[in-house]
Order: structure tokens, then C-alpha cells, then sequence
């Protein structure tokens, strides 16, 4: 009788060739994502192709305002002026120290307005040296200072009385021969409206972002124009002046307020066509990204300027404008991500064809996810503990999904199933930590149990972050959504596969992992309340949390089933989930 022939898509090599042929049916959805979200899309026209004025501060790298020795040279002021050379004629600075001196001469050479900031605050003696100095400019170059703005948000800072802050301005006002104002939030104006009597014009803040208030960006432009007009209403008798008005183009969200690069230049190119139609005088914030403010605001804190901290601009004044020019890059990196992923199942185990399918999904949802984490966060990060968090999370992320991807092999998709794997409990690892070793476990479980303890403990203290100081923190959801769903992926697929009994004295304790998942599902609920429905990216940190606080919740509901069959399941073989042991040390029973 003739031997049939083997086939390359008999056994192993039909497993694999269905995992190929997935995995290139995933990378659809991927490729997907990537075009949708650089796709290029129209924005309304500008007026001019420059804008009226811009703030201007030439910090770049780790300068900082704050650094008292800091000197910026009059070399650096100039390569940065040159370059918003095509973009504005004017300028608004808002200190004449650390260098900014040199701004009224540097501009006047390139044929540039400036309006000049003196820097007010608590100190005396600081306070009377940004006076002087902002008076002698404003005498020596008065071709070139079109105004002198005596104080920025002093009141919001809380840093003068309105009092002292007004005897300021009369003072300098009474020194130059150009207007002077002063600068602060709408709502301060309000607030102190005798400030207005000692200046020329009025110079209002009004950030539709910031409001307590916020604005989405189909109400922002309105809000701006309504503000000026109502403020226009309260000092009749005073010119209004838009002093800072402007959209971040990254960050978190404020309730409906997102800021990307498409809203940005669609914020700044329907303001400048708002305020030629109605004749508002403005000034932009900013010219250029300042990195030292993340660490007073957060992401969103340095991503306002029109330009990058590298100076490149970030969307044109004319033309379609993409919130992510580089996505083919990153759709590269998310391939490759996508298998190295799947690789070590690819090589190690044989699948059925339902098995591959899940396992390539999650590979290519896996990889999306962590490119978007990863780059948000090294546009977040600033000091050493941000660039630590963030590896601590991305590391998390990968070997959640490679351990998860392996147990699930194993436990449910593989022809060869050996064993159901489940997470080494925290109880376990912190009893084996106390006595200075690692758990005696199979390194799976020790593995996968150590991860899920790490990304779960890291979840919830971001979430009580969330809950108690949200103001300027991200929803760093993509990297911690990877270990979510993973685990609850694997908590399923244990759920559906495991057959064995457990014993009394094997059974695993949950304590810790209830706790974090209960602190997870409630502040997840309250961020999602805090932040509300119009913020996608609160709700996709909900839906992150109630996911993670799920696989614990399956984990338990599988211990509970197992105690409930356990007096008449007969016990096929001891599993990891069932005990800090190892295996070799278990009990077996006879198959029946």
C-alpha cells in the first residue's frame, strides 16, 4: 500500500501558515487607524499669510526662566526672530531679564514691532529692575516698542494687590511716550476693574482651553470674539486688546477641548479671520513649544507654539493640515512590533486556525497601542522619573502581551494543550519577597504574576492621581490598556479550557488584586464623572480600568466555580492557578 506524502500544510505547517495569512489580515485595521489619523484635512483660511503678533520666548532645551544665572545670547534671540521672520512682524515679550533686553534692538534690525513685557512678582527689588530697564527701552528704541505691558496674570498669581500693581503701570506710563498696559485673565479685568483707570489699553487672557469652563473647538473662536465683546461692553471708555489667545497641539483633554495639530490651526486661522472681521486687535501664544513649562502644566503645558521646540513648523497658514504627517512611520514600526509579537508563539507552538486569529489580532492591537503609548509618552516626558515610568510601563505592556499570547497557547488555542497557566498571585509573590527569594513556581506563572501585579498596582495609583490631582496629568491609557485586555483575554480562555478540580489548600488568594481592581473600577468611574462624556480620552481610561478590574473579576469567578465542582470534578492534573507550589509538588489524581 502506497505511504501518502506529507504536506508543508499538514500539522505545524498548516498552524503557521494560518498565522501568516492572520497576521497580514490584521495589519488591515492597523493600517487603517495609522491613514485616519494623518489623514490630511481642510481647515478655513487665514486672512494673511502672517499673523498679527506672537509671544515670543527664545528658550529652547533645558533653559528655564526659573534659572536665575541664565543668559541668552543676543546671537540665539536673532536666529530665533529671523525665523519668525515669514510668520509675523510683531512680537510680545514678557521679561527684559536673562538677555530679553536685546529683543528691542535685534527686532528694530529686521525691521520687527515689539511689545515689551516688564515681569512683576513679589520681589521688590527684581520688580524695580524690569521697570527701569523696560523704561529706557521703550525711550531708546521708540520706533520699535509699539507698547510696554507692566505685569502678566500678577493678580491670578496673586503676587501684587491691585493697589501696588496699579501705581506700577502709572509710574512707567508716565515715564514713556507709548501706550501701557497691563496683562491678565478676562475674568481678573472683572474682578479688579479699578486696575483699568491706570492703563492705556486693556490687554485680556483668553484661553478657551483653560476656561473653568472649557471650550471644544467648534465653540472656541465664538467664545474668544464673545469675551472681547462683552469686555469691550465693561470698559467702554479703554481699547481691548487680545493679549493671548491660542490652542495646544498635544496633551490631555479638558472635557471637550482636544488639543492636536489640526485644532490648533484651525483655532488660529478662524481667530485671525474672526478678528480682521470685527477689527480686534491680538496677539498669539506662542511662537515656539516650551519644553520647562511641562513641568509646571504637564504635556499640554509646552506644545502651544505655532512652532516646535525645534523650530519647525508645526501645520501651514495655507493649505490642508494633518494632526500626524509621520504616520507611515509609524505604521512601519507597529508592523514590525506587530511581529516580534508574534513571533515566539509563531515558532514555539501549534495553533488551531481560531487560535491564530485572536493571537494576530491581538499581536497588531498590541503593537497600535504601544506606538501610541510610547509616543505619547516621550512627548510627556521631562525628568528622569517620567522617562522611568515610561519604560516601567512599556516593558509591562510588551511582556503582558508576549506571556499572555504564550499562556494562551498553551492553555486554550494550542492542538498541543499541555496545561491551563494562570498569574502567580501578589499574595504569593510578596510572601516569597518577604523571605528574600523568588516564588517556588514554574516561571511562567511567577512571570505572568509579577507583570500583571506591577501594571495592575501602577493602574491604580495613576488612577487616584487622576481622581485627586487631574489638572495637567495625561490619560496615559494605550500602554496600560495592552496588560488589560491581555489579562482578560487569558482570564477567558482559562475560564473556557480549564478542567481541573482544586484542592482546598491550593487555592490562590485575591486580596490584593480585588483591592486594586476595586480602586481601578471606582476611580475609573469617577474620572469619567470629573471629566465628563465629551471627553474621549477620560472615557477611554474608564473603559481601560472597568477592563483590568474584569480579569480580576473572571479570576475570582473561576475560583469560585472551582470550589463549587470541586467535591465531585475528579482532578485531571495540577495547574499553576492553583497554587504557589511547583508543580512536581502537586497532588495528581487519576483521569477518569
Amino acid at each position: 500500500m502506497a505511504t501518502p506524502t506529507s504536506s508543508p500544510l499538514d500539522g505545524a505547517g498548516r498552524s503557521r501558515w494560518f498565522a501568516v495569512f492572520f497576521w497580514f489580515v490584521a495589519l488591515a485595521p492597523m493600517l487603517c487607524y495609522w491613514w485616519w489619523d494623518g489623514r490630511p484635512i481642510a481647515v478655513a483660511e487665514p486672512p494673511s499669510a502672517q499673523v498679527p503678533c506672537v509671544s515670543f520666548a527664545p528658550y529652547q532645551d533645558d533653559q528655564s526662566p526659573f534659572d536665575e544665572d541664565l543668559m541668552l545670547s543676543p546671537a540665539q534671540i536673532d536666529r530665533d526672530l529671523a525665523r519668525l521672520e515669514s510668520l509675523t512682524r510683531c512680537v510680545r515679550t514678557y521679561s527684559v531679564n536673562h538677555g530679553l533686553e536685546a529683543v528691542p534692538e535685534i527686532a528694530r534690525a529686521r525691521g520687527m514691532t515689539v511689545m515689551l513685557g516688564a515681569w512683576i512678582g513679589r520681589k521688590r527689588a527684581k520688580n524695580e529692575r524690569e521697570l527701569a530697564t523696560v523704561i529706557d527701552l521703550a525711550n531708546r528704541y521708540p520706533e520699535t516698542v509699539s507698547a510696554v505691558v507692566v505685569g502678566n496674570e500678577v493678580l491670578l498669581r496673586r503676587e501684587q494687590p491691585p493697589a501696588a500693581l496699579a501705581a506700577m503701570i502709572e509710574r512707567v506710563r508716565k515715564a514713556v511716550h507709548v501706550p501701557v498696559t497691563y496683562a491678565d485673565v478676562w475674568e481678573f479685568w472683572k474682578r479688579y476693574p479699578d486696575v483699568a483707570r491706570a492703563v492705556d489699553f486693556v490687554t485680556i487672557h483668553t484661553l478657551p482651553y483653560w476656561e473653568d469652563d472649557p471650550k471644544p473647538i467648534d465653540e472656541a473662536v465664538a467664545h474668544v470674539v464673545e469675551i472681547w465683546r462683552m469686555m469691550s461692553e465693561t470698559f467702554p471708555d479703554k481699547r481691548v486688546f487680545i493679549g493671548e489667545a491660542g490652542w495646544p497641539s498635544a496633551g490631555r483633554m479638558r472635557e471637550g477641548a482636544r488639543p492636536g495639530v489640526v485644532n490648533q490651526a484651525r483655532f488660529v486661522r478662524e481667530l485671525m479671520a474672526a478678528a480682521e472681521r470685527a477689527g480686534i486687535g491680538l496677539n498669539l501664544i506662542e511662537s515656539f513649544d516650551q519644553p520647562w513649562k511641562r513641568r509646571l502644566e504637564g504635556t499640554v503645558g509646552g506644545h502651544w507654539g505655532l512652532l516646535d521646540a525645534e523650530r519647525a513648523a508645526k501645520f501651514p497658514l495655507f493649505g490642508p493640515v494633518s494632526d500626524d504627517p509621520c504616520w507611515t512611520t509609524k505604521a512601519g514600526f507597529t508592523t514590525v512590533l506587530s511581529l516580534i509579537l508574534l513571533l515566539p508563539t509563531l515558532m514555539t507552538r501549534r495553533l488551531s486556525a481560531s487560535g491564530w486569529l485572536v493571537i494576530a489580532l491581538g499581536a497588531s492591537a498590541a503593537a497600535t497601542l504601544l506606538v501610541v503609548g510610547v509616543y505619547d509618552g516621550l512627548i510627556a516626558a521631562r525628568t528622569v522619573y517620567d522617562w522611568l515610568v515610561l519604560c516601567l510601563r512599556a516593558l509591562c505592556a510588551v511582556a503582558s502581551a508576549v506571556l499572555v499570547f504564550d499562556a494562551c497557547a498553551r492553555s486554550g488555542f494550542g492542538a498541543d494543550r499541555e496545561n491551563v497557566v494562570c498569574p502567580l498571585s501578589m499574595e504569593a509573590w510578596i510572601a516569597a519577597l518577604r523571605r528574600g527569594r523568588l516564588p517556588d513556581s514554574a516561571w511562567r506563572p511567577a512571570a505572568l504574576g509579577l507583570v500583571r501585579a506591577v501594571s495592575l498596582f501602577s493602574a491604580a495609583a495613576s488612577t487616584l492621581c487622576l481622581v485627586f490631582d487631574p489638572r495637567y496629568r495625561d490619560f496615559p491609557s494605550a500602554l496600560y490598556a495592552i496588560p488589560a485586555i491581555a489579562f482578560l483575554l487569558l482570564a477567558i480562555v482559562r475560564r473556557r479550557t480549564a478542567r481541573h478540580g482544586v484542592s482546598a489548600i491550593s487555592l490562590p488568594t485575591l486580596a490584593e488584586e480585588r483591592l486594586l481592581a476595586t480602586v481601578l473600577a471606582a476611580g475609573g468611574l469617577v474620572v469619567a464623572v470629573q471629566e465628563g462624556i465629551d471627553n474621549h480620552q477620560a472615557l477611554g481610561w474608564t473603559a481601560m480600568a472597568l477592563v483590568f478590574a474584569a480579569a480580576v473579576v473572571v479570576d475570582r469567578m473561576q475560583v469560585h466555580e472551582k470550589m463549587e465542582n470541586g467535591k465531585t470534578r475528579p482532578r485531571k492534573e495540577a495547574s499553576a492557578c492553583d497554587s504557589p507550589l511547583e508543580p512536581s509538588r502537586l497532588p495528581v489524581a487519576d483521569e477518569s
